[in-house]
């Protein structure tokens, strides 16, 4: 029984060892000797592997779990160096120089780990030095990230180097218009010390990088926007993101940037429906910096509202300025010149104390910029001059809708403009139906469009009765729910708006003409 039981976990350490790229394709004889000097081990959360000091006499293989390699800082502190993934080793260095470890190691989460021995390992190493090879490159490519990461400390701002952890976690095979969902799994604490950060700064980070349309954070879960993602690389670009590539520290794509980005889709096309999403994200972005303004006159939800109207404000802004850069010299370079126009007169009025005298005034030249920006986004469209460009167009109303409506629930319960506030209200819920009806039947077999109109409008609904007042000493509860579901509905509608830019762009022949949006 005894034998049968060793025979069986020398199997399992045999089989191990062989599907680590470390040891591929070793013979079956030097896996044996492995074997022989191999430690099997279990560590629990919180549990030391080794610790900085400890004398090194073995090569560490992380086989699942997490382990992070970290040190102690005077202020006393922890600085997290690194996150080892199922399939790495650690320790390598320390084998070839007589010094202790300089760094820690610990279990995020239950671990198991294959521990061999350095003097067993040399003498594989000797016979076979295709993993002394292996051995230097895992080194070299270690002092790569390690450098990368200096670059990124250095020179990039805590939201680059955030997202570009995100991209990391993606993966290579990113969908480039699609949305692609990633798991942070370690703590927030862990990670922000990754990033030599505190806790609430990674918060922030994350928050900002969801206001700007990028990301939606859903407790431990991360939906990359894609299509979103890559024009803001596009438009906002950095040498760095090319001199690093080879690591994928901050852009996953690999090969000609002048290849397809999607299947059926080239950039040039791709390209010009974000550039129709661009535009009318400042639709949606007009409504939403009103709807957050007037929350903050009366007193609701106040962090929350100012950061997202300051970052509205500001991606209104640097969005506004890549519009014009985009159409100088175009049949839409007069209409955007106008919107340019019109913005600093609003961006005044929003970055000032709000007070209810100036509601009025607000409600005015908020209508104003949505009538301009409205024909820029139609003005792309027509452009475009497919269909996939109108439907992305129609999707954009629909997106824009979810902050107007919240917008006038406001005004009309703050007296502002009662009347024309329930009719518009009464035209943006057949607006939106009407949207999402269109857009059903404009699509055929769209893979998870169908899903995101359904979901999209359930949550719709939700919202129109969560804006019944019944009594008016239920608007400050009231109120908070509807900001808080039209926020929801954003993200939602959002993610309805980049299906529509991720389909093909050959699809005029699959889908019926959609009718142009009011």
């Amino acid at each position: 029984m005894k034998d049968q039981l060793s025979s069986q976990i020398a199997r399992t350490y045999r089989k191990a060892l062989g599907e680590l790229s470390l040891f591929a394709d070793l013979a079956p004889r030097h896996l044996d000797e492995l074997v022989q000097g191999t430690c099997n081990v279990i560590y629990q959360k919180g549990q030391a592997v080794f610790r900085a000091g400890d004398v090194v006499s073995h090569l560490h293989v992380l086989v699942s779990g997490q382990v992070k390699l970290s040190l102690s800082c005077r202020r006393g502190n922890e600085r997290v160096l690194e996150l080892l993934n199922p399939g790495q080793a650690f320790g390598q260095a320390e084998l070839f120089v007589p010094r202790p470890y300089l760094v820690s190691a610990t279990a995020v989460k239950p671990s198991h780990v294959l521990a061999i021995r350095r003097d067993t390992l040399f003498r594989v190493m000797a016979d076979d030095p295709r993993i002394s090879r292996r051995v230097i490159e895992i080194l070299a490519q270690r002092q790569l990230e390690t450098e990368a990461d200096l670059v990124a400390q250095h020179s990039w701002s805590p939201g680059q180097r955030l997202l570009g952890y995100l991209l990391e976690l993606a993966g290579p095979h990113r969908d480039a218009t699609g949305e692609t969902l990633v798991t942070l799994e370690t703590s927030k604490k862990v990670l922000a010390s990754r990033f030599d950060m505190q806790p609430e700064t990674l918060s922030r980070n994350l928050r900002d990088l969801s206001d700007a349309g990028l990301i939606v954070v859903q407790r431990n879960r991360v939906l990359l926007r894609n299509g979103e993602i890559d024009r803001h690389l596009l438009t906002n670009p950095d040498p760095r993101t090319i001199d690093i590539d080879s690591v994928r520290r901050v852009s996953t794509r690999n090969g000609n940037s002048n290849e397809a980005w999607h299947q059926g889709c080239n950039r040039e096309s791709w390209t010009r429906c974000g550039w129709i999403n661009g535009a009318g994200r400042q639709r949606a972005l007009s409504q939403r910096m009103a709807k957050s303004w007037l929350m903050l006159e009366q007193g609701l939800l106040a962090r929350q509202s100012r950061l997202i109207l300051r970052q509205s404000v500001n991606l209104f802004d640097s969005r506004l300025k890549e519009l014009e850069a985009q159409t100088a010299g175009t049949e839409n370079q007069a209409t955007c010149a106008e919107l340019a126009r019109l913005w600093p007169r609003y961006r005044t009025l929003l970055e000032m104390a709000p007070n209810s005298g100036d509601a009025h005034k607000l409600f005015a030249i908020n209508e104003e910029v949505l009538d301009v920006a409205d024909q820029l986004a139609r003005g792309f469209a027509a452009t475009e001059g497919t269909r996939k460009g109108l439907l992305v167009n129609l999707a954009g109303r629909g997106r824009m809708l979810s902050q107007r409506a919240a917008k006038h629930f406001m005004f009309r319960q703050m007296g502002i403009r009662v009347a024309s506030c329930r009719s518009r209200l009464d035209e943006a819920n057949a607006e939106f139906s009407a949207t999402l009806g269109q857009l059903r039947g404009a699509v055929k077999d769209a893979p998870g469009l169908a899903a995101k109109l359904e979901s999209s409008l359930n949550l719709w609904q939700l919202f129109r009765s969560a804006m019944e007042v019944r009594n008016p000493t239920e608007f400050p509860q009231v109120a908070r729910r509807v900001f808080r579901i039209s926020e929801d509905l954003l993200n939602r509608t959002d993610a309805m708006v980049e299906a529509c830019v991720g389909l093909p762009a050959d699809m005029d022949d699959s889908v019926a003409s959609p009718r142009q949006a009011n």
